[in-house]
C-alpha cells in the first residue's frame, strides 16, 4: 500500500526508489511467514524473518547520505554491517535455538543504524517530520529490546508467536509503528520535495536577478560610454570656438604691430579683448571638466565654511572686465558664512552671471544678490537680467544639452546645467521665474 503511494506522489529520488525496493523485500518475507502462520509453526519463519530484517538494512541505507564512506556515515555504517553479518548468520542457522535472538540483536542494531542515517544526513536535517521517524525508529528498538528479552536464557525455546492464546503484543506494536513510520518516511519525502523546490525556485530567482543586473549595468556602461562620446563632442565644441577667436585676435595684435600701430589705447583694448577670449576658453574647459565629473559620478563634493560674499566676488572678476560695469551687487549682509565646495559654487555663480550677460540686452543692468530665504533656511544667490523674448525660456533650461534661446548664441546648454548639479550636491536647488514681462530671475538656492 505504501509502495502504491510512494508511486502516486511521483517524488523521484534515490531514497525512494531504494525504499521501494525494500519494500519489495519486505512484501516477500511476509509471504513466507504468513505461510508459517497458516502452519501453525509458532516459531515462525527464519527466511521471512531474514528477509524482513533484509529489508531494514535496505531502508536504512535509504537514509544515508551518497558518500558511505564520509565520516558522518562511518558510525552507523558500523551498526549497519553488525546487523547485517547477523542476517547472514540467520540465514544459515534456519530452525536454530539462537534465532530469536538473532533476529531481535540484528533489528536493534539496524534500527539504530536508521536513526543516526537520518540525524547525520543533511537532506532530512531540520524537515518537520524528521523527529516523528526517529521517535518511531527508536520505539522499534524498545520492541526488538523486549522480544530479545523475551528469549533469555539466550538459546532458550521461547516461540515468536505465544501457543497459550495470549496476545502478541511485540507484534501488534510492531505493525502499529510500521504504518506510522510510513506515514511519517512519506512526510520526510514531501518536506524534502517541497525543500529542494523552494531551493531551486531561489536559485531560479537569483539567476533571473543576476542576468537582469548584468544587463542593467551592460545598459548603464553603454549609456556611460555614449556620455562620455557625447562629453568629448562637447568638450570640442565649446573650447574650439574660443580658441579660434583667441588666435585670430593675437594674430591682429601681431599684425598691428609689425604695421607700427602702437597706440597705448588700441593695444589696451586689443589686450583687453584677448583676455576676454582667453577667460571664455577657461570657462569653457572648467564646464566641460566639470560636466564630465559630474555626469560620470565621481566627484563628491567637499564642503567647508566659506563666506559666500567673497567667493561670488571672486566669481565675478572671473567675468570679462567688459562685462562687470553692468552687474549691481546687493549682498543682505557683508559678511555671510556657509558650509559649501568653494571651486565648484565659484563656477556655479559664474555660470549664472555668464549666462545673465549674455542673453540680456547689451548694457543692460543686472542685479546679483546673495539673500536669506526665512521660509525654506536657505541662502539664495539670485542673478536677475532683462530678457527680449519670455518665450524663448523652457522648463527643461537646466537640463544638459537645452537651451532656452535661439541658435544666434554660442553655446551648448551646459552652463544651467551645472548650476542645477552643483545645487544638488549641496542640498539645495536651482531654478528661475519671471519678475516682470521682460525680467527673469535665476536662483541657486542651497542650506543656511
Amino acid at each position: 500500500m505504501f509502495s502504491i503511494c510512494l508511486l502516486v506522489i511521483q517524488i523521484k529520488t534515490r531514497a525512494v526508489y531504494i525504499f521501494l525496493v525494500a519494500n519489495a523485500v519486505a512484501i516477500l518475507g511476509n509471504i513466507f511467514i504468513l505461510n508459517a502462520f497458516e502452519a501453525n509453526d509458532g516459531l515462525g519463519s527464519p527466511l521471512g524473518e531474514a528477509l524482513l530484517l533484509l529489508s531494514s538494512t535496505v531502508k536504512s541505507l535509504s537514509f544515508a547520505d551518497r558518500g558511505f564512506t564520509r565520516k558522518s556515515n562511518r558510525f552507523p555504517g558500523i551498526l549497519l554491517i553488525i546487523g547485517f553479518v547477523q542476517i547472514i548468520v540467520l540465514f544459515g542457522l534456519g530452525e536454530s535455538v539462537f534465532r530469536q535472538s538473532l533476529t531481535s540483536s540484528a533489528g536493534i542494531f539496524l534500527s539504530l543504524s536508521a536513526i543516526f542515517y537520518l540525524l547525520n544526513n543533511k537532506h532530512w536535517i531540520g524537515l518537520p517530520t524528521l523527529k516523528y521517524c526517529v521517535a518511531l525508529l527508536a520505539f522499534y528498538s524498545v520492541i526488538f529490546v523486549f522480544t530479545l528479552g523475551r528469549s533469555y536464557p539466550i538459546g532458550s525455546q521461547t516461540r515468536f508467536i505465544p501457543m497459550d492464546g495470549s496476545i502478541p503484543y511485540h507484534i501488534i506494536i510492531t505493525a502499529v509503528l510500521s504504518f506510522f513510520f510510513h506515514m511519517a518516511f512519506i512526510g520526510l519525502l514531501i518536506g524534502r520535495q517541497a525543500r529542494e523546490n523552494a531551493f531551486k525556485l531561489r536559485k531560479s530567482v537569483r539567476v533571473q536577478e543576476t542576468v537582469q543586473q548584468s544587463k542593467a549595468k551592460e545598459k548603464a556602461s553603454a549609456a556611460l560610454a555614449e556620455e562620455r562620446y557625447d562629453l568629448l563632442k562637447l568638450l570640442t565644441h565649446e573650447v574650439r570656438q574660443p580658441l579660434n577667436t583667441a588666435q585670430a585676435a593675437l594674430d591682429k595684435i601681431g599684425q598691428d604691430l609689425r604695421r607700427e600701430q602702437t597706440e597705448p589705447e588700441y593695444i589696451q583694448q586689443t589686450l583687453i579683448k584677448a583676455q576676454s577670449t582667453v577667460n571664455s576658453i577657461v570657462l569653457s574647459i572648467s564646464n566641460s571638466i566639470l560636466g564630465a565629473t559630474l555626469i560620470t559620478q565621481g566627484r563628491p563634493s567637499q564642503l567647508h565654511s566659506v563666506d559666500l560674499c567673497d567667493l561670488a566676488q571672486l566669481a565675478l572678476f572671473d567675468l570679462n572686465l567688459s562685462q562687470r560695469s553692468r552687474i549691481q551687487k546687493m549682498f543682505e549682509q557683508p559678511v555671510i558664512f556657509a558650509d559649501v565646495d568653494s571651486i565648484i559654487l565659484r563656477l556655479a555663480i559664474r555660470n549664472l552671471l555668464e549666462n545673465a550677460t549674455k542673453y540680456s540686452p547689451s548694457g543692460s543692468p543686472i542685479l546679483f544678490e546673495i539673500v536669506t530665504d526665512q521660509e525654506k533656511l536657505a541662502l539664495v544667490i539670485r542673478v536677475t537680467n532683462q530678457i527680449n523674448d519670455p518665450s524663448t525660456l523652457s522648463a527643461d533650461i537646466f537640463e544638459r544639452n537645452k537651451r532656452g534661446v535661439d541658435s544666434l548664441h554660442e553655446g551648448s546648454g551646459l552652463g544651467l546645467y551645472i548650476v542645477r548639479e552643483v545645487a544638488e550636491l549641496h542640498k539645495g536647488e536651482a531654478s528661475y521665474h519671471l519678475v516682470s514681462a521682460h525680467q527673469v530671475a535665476f536662483e541657486l538656492s542651497i542650506p543656511a
